[in-house]
């Protein structure tokens, strides 16, 4: 899908509206945006904790409170900016949250289920 001038026009006025000269100057642009659906299958609400690992080997996590689905209690749209390719992204690293499907918590989709993991740690000892 081709990029319009007017597709970066909105991200300027925004910048020029609420940036200080001083923050303008050390603002880099980013080179990637990613967009992620996050989607609630069951009525429990509870926060979403993203870990993004780039290109380089650095990972950054980012939590949004259970409040993020109040105004939509089934899917939310979060995007994000970075200047740094991702190469892996991750909810819920820890499994702190009650999910009741976790085969789709990845980016690149892990094809290991647990009981291969399991499989293979038992054939490590």
């Amino acid at each position: 899908k081709g990029k319009k001038a007017e597709d970066y026009s909105v991200l300027n006025d925004y910048i020029e509206n609420n940036f200080s000269t001083e923050e303008k100057a050390t603002l880099k642009a980013p080179k990637y945006f990613y967009e992620l659906k996050f989607e609630k299958p069951g009525d429990l609400v509870m926060p979403i904790i993203v870990e993004f690992e780039y290109e380089d080997g650095t990972k950054e996590r980012k939590q949004y409170p259970a409040q993020i689905w109040r105004l939509n209690d089934k899917e939310v749209t979060k995007v994000f900016p970075s200047s740094k390719a991702i190469t892996k992204i991750t909810i819920d690293p820890d499994e702190q949250t009650a999910d009741v499907d976790t085969s789709n918590n990845g980016w690149p989709k892990n094809t290991e289920s647990k009981f291969d993991k399991f499989k293979k740690e038992k054939l490590k000892s």
